[in-house]
């Protein structure tokens, strides 16, 4: 049908935004809609003057910043000399993925609202703002914005007559081809899928396992890792910034989705499929379970669409049909993100579903990079600041200064909990990237990238030593605050080094770290780096604060060590004019932290509480408070 066509533009971080954007072209094309779905940075500008119909969906990341894939699409948009009339033509909406945790919660669809406004387009439905945080996650919000942004469209551009919207049990044709690739044989045995690597473009780098300890002990139900890589590329980052590793499902659980899916094909025998993306070469069903789709993720909504699809048994189809309905929202919740059920586990549950080869890569999710803070700094290991009585770090200087002469060695550092827990249907789950990486051993390697963070430390100017921090990192959110310390230690020690004979009179301010967790003989990472920092440099430039949750009977978190040290807090934070950074969980934590430092602003800075609730927003406008929460 003529006139029926909509663009719809995404950025994502992590992958979570496209397969939203996804799910949202699937629901329009039951509308005979014909849709383009595009990433923001590889959609040429230009088009946007023959764009007359779109949709813009971003998360927002760090501190109210667009995402890196949407940032040469913001740029353009930013231009100056853009006229208030370029967009007349367009009739758009926007939805926006957030944390309410974060002082500029969806900040980035925002700012893309509104300056599509400014260039003339025209908002044909509201803009929705989903929420983490919601009890049933983006879903919550996004639901309803789909069902209201639906009934719009058809309000603006009507069905002719006789024609009605493809029912949501109805299948859409396959987007994929998947073929037997007759030209090479099948693989004798399994040997040829072990040790691949997925290409991951220009700027990966290849990674060496060097060390994977773990941290608690064996008794803790907490199972927290100190990994550490090396790499002959040199590794250019900044405290805040994130390793994105792309994990593999375990030889295992591919054994369990081949019998649960049940091809009449070999797992080893090559394919074709078009069209064709970055899949791995050898490219077979084994690799495609293996290194491409996420198997055990929850499935979403229109998972149950497929699989209504593909059954027979009326039973089964009409409860996953009921899954489909939005009406039925909670029950779909209940049902699979509450018990954390997986796609394996509704296929066991519905052994009717025989899901055809050509929709599996469309209808089961792709395995995402997942984000992990760096924690060490870029020269932590190359550094003349060493700590001899602390062999993880000294013992890495020496084996470096060995390999010298042959090739000089990268390092990089990660602090990572292991996912594992008992479900409320009392099923073992473990997180799918932390077991892979708990599986690493010594001498294992992978491709990886660097994203940056939302702590700004690589974009906003370099910190001067004269200026204090406050850092406060309770559980494994201390991961970037170590690789900010020892930036921060080795500038000291440099900038030491240089004003020997000037008496000190450009002695470093303080950083001062806020650090918690369960107890001090069960999670208190790093703590025999902290005492040798604060041992060689003195309280006065680095110092710990520590809060124990369990050793007492009473319950102690970071925010009560923030308000028992106010009088200093304030010093550093109100008189000196220092930087505070939070890390951790996004749960309950950051606004009990910015409740406490709100308290100390009023009992010592003596304003009063709408002041104090200025002043801290005051310091997030100039970048002086900053979180990075997950």
């Amino acid at each position: 049908m003529d006139g029926r066509n909509i663009t719809l533009l995404y950025a994502s971080e992590t992958g979570t935004t496209e397969d939203y954007a996804e799910e949202l072209g699937r629901t329009l094309e039951r509308l005979h809609f014909k849709v383009r779905i595009v990433e923001m940075d590889l959609f040429e500008p230009k088009l946007l003057l023959s764009t007359p119909l779109a949709i813009f969906m971003c998360p927002t990341t760090g501190q109210g910043d667009v995402p890196e894939n949407m940032q040469k699409f913001w740029r353009f948009l930013l231009r100056k000399k853009l006229s208030s009339t370029l967009l007349s033509h367009m009739s758009f909406s926007t939805f926006g993925l957030g944390d309410s945790t974060y002082p500029k919660f969806n900040w980035a669809v925002k700012k893309l609202h509104k300056r599509l406004l400014q260039l003339g387009a025209q908002e044909f439905y509201i803009r929705g703002e989903g929420d983490v945080q919601h009890e049933e996650g983006i879903d919550g919000t996004l639901i309803p914005w789909v069902s209201g942004l639906t009934s719009r469209l058809l309000e603006l551009f009507p069905l002719p007559d006789g024609i009605s919207p493809i029912p949501d049990h109805q299948l859409l044709p396959p987007k994929f081809r998947v073929s037997i690739d007759t030209s090479n044989p099948i693989y004798p045995d399994e040997s040829y899928s072990e040790n691949l690597t997925l290409p991951r473009g220009s700027n990966s780098f290849k990674l060496t396992v060097s060390k994977n300890d773990r941290l608690t002990p064996n008794t803790h139900f907490q199972d927290t890792r100190l990994l550490s890589f090396t790499s002959s590329t040199p590794l250019s980052h900044s405290p805040g910034d994130a390793l994105s590793i792309l994990a593999t499902n375990p030889p295992e659980v591919v054994s369990e989705a081949l019998e649960i899916l049940n091809f009449n094909i070999s797992p080893d025998q090559p394919l074709i499929i078009t069209p064709s993306s970055t899949f791995i070469t050898p490219l077979t069903l084994r690799t495609l379970l293996t290194h491409h789709l996420d198997i055990t993720a929850i499935p979403r909504r229109s998972f149950f669409t497929f699989c209504a699809a593909f059954t027979d048994d009326e039973t089964h189809k009409e409860r996953l049909i009921d899954f489909t309905n939005p009406l039925y929202a909670e029950e779909l919740f209940d049902y699979t993100t509450r018990p954390r059920r997986s796609i394996l586990e509704v296929l066991q549950e519905f052994g009717s579903v025989k899901v055809p080869l050509e929709y599996l890569v469309e209808m089961i999710p792709k395995i995402k990079g997942r984000l992990f803070s760096i924690a060490s700094a870029a020269d932590q290991y190359s550094s003349p600041l060493l700590l001899p009585s602390l062999p993880s770090i000294s013992g890495k200087k020496q084996e470096e200064e060995k390999g010298a002469e042959k090739e000089k060695v990268y390092h990089l550092d990660l602090l990572i909990a292991i996912v594992k827990y008992r479900t409320v249907i009392k099923r073992i789950r473990r997180g799918m990237c932390t077991r892979y990486i708990s599986s690493l051993t010594p001498g294992c390697t992978l491709n990886a990238t660097i994203t940056k963070g939302g702590l700004g430390t690589s974009s906003q100017k370099k910190i001067q030593h004269s200026t204090p921090v406050i850092l406060i990192g309770p559980g494994t959110g201390v991961a970037p605050m170590r690789a900010m310390v020892w930036e921060r230690m080795i500038g000291v020690e440099n900038h030491l080094s240089k004003d020997s004979d000037n008496n000190g009179e450009l002695r470093p301010a303080k950083t001062l770290l806020f650090f918690g967790c369960r107890g001090k003989d069960l999670d208190n990472y790093f703590g025999d780096e902290w005492s040798e920092l604060s041992k060689k440099f003195g309280d006065e430039v680095f110092e710990v604060k520590t809060a124990f949750s369990r050793d007492q009977e009473r319950k102690r978190y970071v925010q009560h060590v923030i308000k028992d040290e106010k009088q200093e807090v304030w010093k550093l934070v109100g008189e000196m004019g220092g930087f505070v950074y939070v890390c951790g969980s996004s749960g309950r934590m950051p606004q009990a932290v910015r409740e406490a430092l709100i308290e100390v602003f009023v009992e010592v800075g003596g304003k009063e509480r709408e002041d104090a609730e200025a002043y801290l927003l005051g310091m997030e406008g100039e970048g002086r408070y900053r979180q990075e929460t997950w």
